[in-house]
């Protein structure tokens, strides 16, 4: 995106590690309570311990987590997880609310399937509320080839890694939250 020098803020993308503890925390306890519950579906007031280290137990393989950065803070996080041998990984991700919408969820999605595609993984599975369009859109942003199935107002999601779209462009400088 462009914008003028005050409006602009590097954003970087790199793998999540034992030391973004509290930096994960800071980002959760930045998010609003209706973000919380988009991405666990659970209305945490602060996110617990176990899911904290959940989302740090990574091995780079079958569990990849990964982080956007601005300023030194995170503000965007997403992961996969492979189900058992399969080629399927569950996958999650949230950006923190300010960012939303500029291309911070869009650069990680991406760059999360290139990177689990590497790895053996085919397919990326997951649960959305329904009420969250943001990441319906992303999905089919991100995805040509999205498959949903809606049970209990949930939409559990499908998609290739193999109709992954081209990105645009990988921007590393995007529109500052305002």
């Amino acid at each position: 995106y462009e914008g003028s020098g005050s409006d602009v803020r590097a954003v970087s993308i790199r793998g999540a590690t034992a030391d973004d503890k509290e930096k994960l925390r800071r980002m959760f306890s930045r998010l609003s309570s209706k973000s919380i519950y988009r991405r666990f579906h659970l209305p945490y007031s602060e996110v617990p311990e176990q899911v904290l280290a959940l989302i740090l137990d990574i091995d780079h393989c079958d569990k990849k987590s990964l982080v956007a950065v601005a300023e030194e803070e995170i503000i965007a996080h997403v992961m996969y997880v492979r189900l058992g041998a399969s080629s399927d990984a569950e996958v999650a991700f949230v950006v923190e609310d300010g960012w939303q919408s500029k291309g911070v969820g869009k650069l990680l999605l991406s760059q999360i399937a290139e990177e689990a595609r590497l790895r053996g993984v085919e397919t990326f599975t997951g649960e959305v509320l329904g009420e969250n369009r943001r990441v319906l859109s992303l999905l089919n942003a991100v995805f040509a080839d999205v498959e949903y199935v809606i049970r209990e107002g949930l939409y559990h999601f499908r998609v290739p890694l193999q109709t992954l779209k081209e990105a645009a462009n990988s921007l590393q400088i995007l529109r500052r939250a305002a």
